[in-house]
């Protein structure tokens, strides 16, 4: 096992945004990503910051034991990230963040009693969510109807090309085969 003097690990859970079901969904998801900043005391110009491997979590045992206990109170989500959605002040993002509510679907979701604890506002919060979800879903058909389209429109267009290909490959026989008929016609 290295000798880790004076070097220390901080872990901690990132989105990552999934292109993916980005792109699927018309709207940004996000997955949480265990990241690790690994640096050497007194050296603020070295620093490391990636994605966790295997190693580190054996590395910094004591580091990542800690990271899991304190991020076990928070389950790893999948969907938008309520940062992503320009509908909500900061300050409204920390309330929800306090009261465990991390993501649009998880704001659109809330029941009545959930909502009661979240106080005024909270109806028209989670209209508000439920109605960006149900634009997204929509402009996310929309894309792919328009993909699709442009897809067509594409395979008409070779097709097209195939087709006056194909004609004056007839014509060049025709004229070819008119011309050997008639020349024995003459003989």
């Amino acid at each position: 096992m290295p000798d880790n003097t004076g070097i220390y690990a901080s872990f901690s859970l990132e989105p990552v945004e999934q292109t993916f079901l980005t792109e699927k969904e018309g709207r940004p998801i996000f997955a949480d990503k265990e990241f690790v900043r690994i640096f050497i005391a007194g050296d603020k110009h070295t620093e490391v910051y990636r994605e966790v491997t295997d190693n580190d979590k054996i590395r910094f045992a004591d580091a990542y034991k800690r990271f899991k206990e304190g991020a076990a109170a928070r389950e790893q989500l999948t969907g938008t990230p309520l940062s992503q959605w320009p509908y909500l002040k900061p300050s409204q993002i920390k309330e929800l963040e306090a009261v465990n509510i991390y993501t649009v679907e998880q704001l659109a979701a809330l029941s009545d009693t959930a909502k009661q604890k979240i106080g005024m506002g909270a109806n028209e919060l989670t209209a508000a969510a439920r109605a960006y979800l149900a634009t997204a879903e929509n402009s996310s058909a929309a894309s792919a109807f328009a993909a699709e389209n442009e897809r067509l429109k594409d395979e008409v267009n070779r097709l097209q090309a195939q087709m006056n290909e194909m004609a004056l490959r007839f014509e060049a026989l025709e004229s070819e085969s008119g011309g050997k008929s008639r020349g024995r016609q003459g003989a």
